[in-house]
């Protein structure tokens, strides 16, 4: 399956704030494959063996390479907790680990998360809900062809999402009919300050991916998918370069914009550790369906939380007619213009939802990775 319109590549219009600029590695303004951006980094000895008590980052972590099948990474992703706490150490509420499963012969990248054990720093269910069940546990399972980085399915205490797509006409008993459902990004990642976009079509389906009618769907829909290489300033201070992706659960007749959609997830993914940030914006004049609240009212109330640093910023172009740009006069909430610039057309987007994954903390040597059996499908994992 091909996108209906890819590339639309563009340099950036503006500088990014300062704030969210800085210098990057050297290891990480380099292009390479997305599955690189899936998997954690770990740091290494000169004989390639895991070094227990270095994150990549660290000044002493001189060589590092993405986590191989069956290893335990020495350290976690942690979201954070509201400022303001007495806890000195923020232990977040939720724990996050990006790393490649593999099942006969096959393999693919599962992003699990589960909650933080109770403890003074790990905060309270109050402290780590919303409006959505995020924060309760879950996973994500990930692959990649020739072309472009896809999630496969997704498990959270709402639901089990699956994603097919016309892919699964080669084939109605193998994962490729999961292929490119929700894309990411182009396998090749762009030069850091590139952007592209994509529409691609798939069918949203619920429950376990084995229980599937072994007929594929015969209609989809069209979700439009952006993305930009861009260096980012992470919650935790870190730098690295980033591929923000951006979902639009749909897309305008011509492909070229993201038409009458009122909601996007927008996930950030890095070398070294992977999906690192997750958010979700709402067009400012979105209401919540179950709790009737305007998206303006939950985007401030997020920005008053402060467990969210600011998102990536700055003017750049996905299209003709489709160009992302700050959105002035908006201090007390994180928002950005989406701007036709053939019609001046422009809409003001507001973040609502909001996860940094880059609070990092020491794994014990004798804790156990997640048995992800029960939520990772088996049928992911066929040829």
């Amino acid at each position: 399956m091909r996108p209906i319109m890819a590339g639309g590549l563009a340099a950036l219009a503006a500088a990014f704030p300062l704030a969210v600029l800085a210098p990057v590695p050297a290891r990480a303004a380099e292009p390479g494959s997305v599955g690189d951006f899936m998997i954690m980094d770990v740091c290494v000895d000169a004989s390639d063996r895991i070094v227990a008590n270095l994150v990549p980052g660290d000044a002493g972590c001189t060589r590092e390479r993405d986590i191989r099948v069956g290893e335990t990474p020495p350290y976690e992703l942690r979201n954070f907790l509201n400022p303001g706490r007495s806890c000195t150490d923020d232990g977040g509420s939720i724990i996050r680990i990006n790393r490649p499963v593999e099942r006969n012969g096959q393999t693919r990248i599962v992003s699990s998360n589960r909650p933080v054990p109770p403890g003074p720093c790990s905060g309270s269910r109050d402290a780590r809900a919303d409006e959505d069940g995020a924060g309760e546990g879950g996973a994500s399972i990930q692959w990649y062809d020739k072309g472009y980085g896809f999630i496969m399915g997704s498990y959270s205490p709402v639901a089990l999402s699956i994603y097919q797509t016309p892919l699964c006409r080669d084939g109605d008993t193998s994962s490729r009919r999961f292929f490119r459902g929700w894309v990411i990004a182009p396998t090749e990642v762009p030069a850091p300050g590139q952007s592209g976009y994509g529409v691609f079509r798939s069918r949203l389906a619920t429950g376990a991916a084995s229980s599937l009618p072994a007929a594929c769907p015969t209609r989809y829909r069209q979700a439009l998918t952006t993305w930009l290489v861009t260096p980012m300033r992470f919650t935790s201070g870190r730098e690295m370069v980033a591929i923000v992706s951006g979902h639009f659960a749909q897309a305008s007749r011509d492909g070229l914009s993201p038409g009458a959609t009122m909601q996007m997830e927008q996930t950030y993914w890095t070398r070294a550790f992977g999906l690192s940030r997750w958010e979700k914006w709402a067009r400012e004049d979105w209401v919540h369906p179950r709790s009737h609240r305007p998206a303006v009212e939950l985007a401030r109330e997020l920005k008053k939380r402060g467990r969210c640093g600011p998102p990536a910023g700055g003017t750049f172009d996905i299209s003709l007619r489709t160009r992302f740009t700050d959105a002035p006069g908006s201090d007390d909430l994180y928002a950005r213009m989406i701007v036709d610039p053939q019609t001046g057309e422009r809409r003001r987007w507001v973040m609502t939802l909001c996860e940094d994954y880059t609070n990092i903390h020491k794994r014990p040597a004798d804790t156990p990775l997640e048995d992800v059996s029960a939520i990772a499908d088996p049928a992911y994992w066929r040829p």
